[in-house]
């Protein structure tokens, strides 16, 4: 079967259409269990000449070239393994897939596996849009418990979403320019050391900035990291339907983000906005004028690939001196879950079990979607080179914190979209911290009145 792809012309006009692109790939060779008890066979059967119906299946994710090369690998020895499955292939930028997806599951034509956002598969789940993976027989043995239990359960007891990989917030430091300014973020520091450090920036090179990074990225890095710290959870009791954040509190976040692009601490938004969530396509980031990247471990890679002259490091995260908790999180970048309505869930079971499972499979994926996230998997990767020691010394950082996830709904799409036009507003200088802080406890409430 040939590859498909939609080009990005049409994949800009169509919100609603999928993305086309088929490819092939290998298997795993575990049975699978659908919630009606019915067994797939496994891969000695279903290579032994056993007749099976042809199934077509739609896999949906978003990432880099890299990405896509390795996922389209992997699907073409799945489809050599189990010859009666395809695997349509349906991939991108991140710019719009949420919507997407969105108006997907509204109109039931959600492909059948389906990659998730961190922030949002939590209200999937709610809107039972996800399949219960545990009544599958996906093997999760490879899995540490505890990470299953954080990374897509969401408090249910049963896994309806498979963390991809090991991940957290990430500062990636241009070291050599950090020591020729005087910068140290090896030692641990507090939020208020940011601007010092950015005005130091600016009095050695006004053309240069201490941070780099896209709204979608600041926000949570300010606004519900500080949160955590300050309160020892998230922005919403989801059990109780209420605020943890006072306005007060939400005022003091706030003042911090006015007084990191006040004193050109951060590059402004206006220019990052021209990159979306690519800010590795940043001219002044491929000429190092930025002293560091704040975004996610993810994508250390990607921006040292972007510059690769400099010294890299990851940083420590900035605290709060009197922090309830240190509230940075070790979790996972994304999610991988099979659609609720899919018409074969036993054959993407099935797929899903290759992907995690097979030792090809992991060597092929290599980082591609951050560090691994079973054991097995990272020693394959260590063992192979394809570990990228800045993505692992990234995730060895976060993983030092003592913060718990917030995902839930202060990572859903109504309250992140609230937060980010907040963190906006202040940073355009269009609204005064106070005044935003007011604004976003009432629609917060309003919000939660309606859950």
């Amino acid at each position: 079967m040939k590859k498909k792809m939609i080009s990005a012309v049409i994949l800009a006009s169509l919100l609603a259409v999928s993305l086309g692109a088929c490819s092939k790939k290998d298997s795993g060779s575990t049975d699978v269990v659908s919630d009606a008890g019915t067994k797939v066979t496994d891969s000695k059967a279903s290579t032994s000449g056993d007749k099976q119906d042809p199934v077509s299946l739609r896999f949906s994710w978003w990432g880099g070239d890299a990405r896509h090369e390795a996922t389209l690998a992997v699907i073409d020895a799945f489809e050599k393994e189990y010859p009666w499955i395809t695997i349509e292939a349906e991939y991108g930028a991140q710019d719009g897939y949420n919507d997407k997806l969105m108006t997907q599951f509204a109109s039931e034509t959600a492909p059948d596996i389906i990659q998730l956002e961190t922030g949002a598969a939590p209200e999937y789940y709610k809107q039972n849009q996800l399949l219960n993976l545990s009544t599958t027989s996906i093997d999760f043995s490879g899995f540490d418990p505890t990470f299953l239990e954080n990374n897509g359960q969401f408090g249910s007891g049963s896994q309806y979403a498979i963390p991809m990989g090991r991940a957290g917030t990430a500062i990636v430091v241009n070291k050599d320019l950090a020591d020729k300014i005087g910068i140290d973020f090896t030692k641990p520091y507090n939020w208020e050391q940011l601007i010092e450090w950015g005005k130091q920036v600016q009095a050695y090179d006004p053309s240069m900035y201490l941070i780099s990074g896209n709204d979608s990225y600041m926000m949570p890095f300010v606004l519900r990291a500080m949160a955590r710290q300050m309160n020892g959870a998230p922005i919403i009791n989801d059990a109780e339907h209420k605020l943890n954040m006072t306005e007060e509190q939400f005022t003091k976040a706030l003042e911090f983000v006015q007084q990191l692009y006040e004193n050109n601490v951060a590059v402004p938004l206006s220019y990052m906005a021209t990159y979306g969530v690519n800010n590795q396509d940043d001219p002044n980031w491929i000429a190092g004028k930025y002293v560091a990247y704040v975004g996610y471990t993810s994508s250390a890679d990607v921006m040292q690939a972007a510059n690769p002259t400099p010294n890299y490091i990851a940083g420590q995260l900035p605290l709060l001196a009197d922090g309830k908790s240190d509230g940075w999180v070790n979790d996972c970048p994304q999610y991988v879950g099979i659609y609720a309505k899919s018409e074969h869930p036993e054959e993407a079971a099935l797929f899903l079990n290759y992907f995690f499972t097979n030792e090809e499979a992991m060597k092929t994926l290599g980082t591609v979607r951050s560090v691994p996230p079973t054991e097995k998997a990272q020693k394959l990767t260590l063992e192979a080179g394809t570990l990228n020691p800045l993505t692992k010394m990234a995730v060895d950082v976060s993983m030092q914190y003592n913060g718990k996830s917030d995902s839930g709904m202060t990572t859903s799409a109504e309250v992140t979209a609230i937060l980010i036009d907040a963190y906006e507003n202040v940073a355009f200088g269009e609204k005064s911290p106070a005044d935003e802080a007011k604004e976003v406890v009432s629609l917060i409430t309003d919000y939660l009145s309606l859950q």
